[in-house]
């Protein structure tokens, strides 16, 4: 079905995390080679824990995996660092209401490093932080140097215009878990947005869950084939980041607070992986 996409750029007030669910945000990089997974978790990773926080607003951000993306490529889900994958062309939103609590407490399982605690949190921590508000949110930005996006941009829709009801669970077989998300049934109610022409200094920032239901919480997103594009476009390569913001942390011993404002003075980069 054709769909019609919105000019995000002309939306006043700007869409926010808050109000839509997405918001665009100027926000350069240090990081200069994106294929070395080693030099995109030491310097990349730093500056998406400090964009979330400052969209977001929370206190605590952990970065726990990424992925780079090509047109022409056609795995789906290749793993971070270890070459693109394809954009997906598929309406759908990472996480649902039971799912995303679930991958929480898997994450814990598998450890959580706390920057500001200095190691990794036990599950019983991460419990604990399960029951605070936490929200699962992506970040995505063009990868190429020269060019802007000109083929398969991303586009998020507007989740005030989605009624529940319109969502229904897809679930996901990994080898070791299952995964759960949402995926979407077509109405023209639907509005949609994307950004043409984003470049490589502008992040999309968009919710994937949050816990907080008085609000936007599951972004419904997709690639998608935009009508004149040139024959000779380059291909769209970009990253997408996935971190879980956290708003209620428990609060910190007298001793991890000490320990923590000195680890902030060699500015060790992020919250975790």
């Amino acid at each position: 079905a054709e769909v019609f996409m919105n000019d995000g750029r002309e939306l006043c007030p700007p869409a926010t995390l808050e109000t839509k669910g997405f918001e665009l945000q100027s926000w350069p990089t240090r990081c200069t080679d994106f294929a070395d997974e080693e030099e995109v978790v030491r310097t990349y990773y730093g500056e998406m824990m400090e964009l979330v926080k400052s969209a977001s607003g929370a206190e605590r951000v952990f970065i726990f995996d990424h992925t780079l993306r090509e047109t022409g490529n056609t795995n789906l889900n290749a793993a971070a660092g270890g070459g693109a994958a394809a954009p997906v062309p598929r309406v759908h939103c990472d996480y649902t209401v039971n799912g995303a609590p679930r991958r929480l407490l898997q994450l814990g399982e598998e450890g959580i490093y706390s920057r500001l605690r200095g190691r990794t949190l036990t599950s019983a921590e991460a419990q604990e932080l399960s029951s605070g508000r936490f929200a699962f949110i992506n970040v995505w930005r063009s990868i190429d140097d020269v060019h802007p996006v000109m083929r398969e941009p991303l586009a998020v829709c507007d989740e005030n215009s989605v009624p529940d009801d319109d969502r229904f669970i897809y679930e996901l077989r990994f080898p070791d878990r299952t995964g759960e998300n949402y995926s979407l049934r077509h109405s023209t109610e639907h509005k949609w947005y994307y950004y043409p022409k984003l470049t490589k200094d502008e992040c999309l920032v968009f919710k994937v869950y949050d816990k907080k239901e008085d609000g936007p919480r599951f972004v419904f997103h997709s690639a998608f084939d935009e009508p004149g594009t040139p024959a000779d476009a380059p291909p769209r390569r970009s990253i997408e980041v996935r971190a879980i913001a956290f708003f209620d942390p428990p609060p910190l011993t007298e001793e991890e607070v000490s320990a923590a404002n000195a680890r902030t003075a060699t500015s060790e980069p992020f919250e975790g992986r």
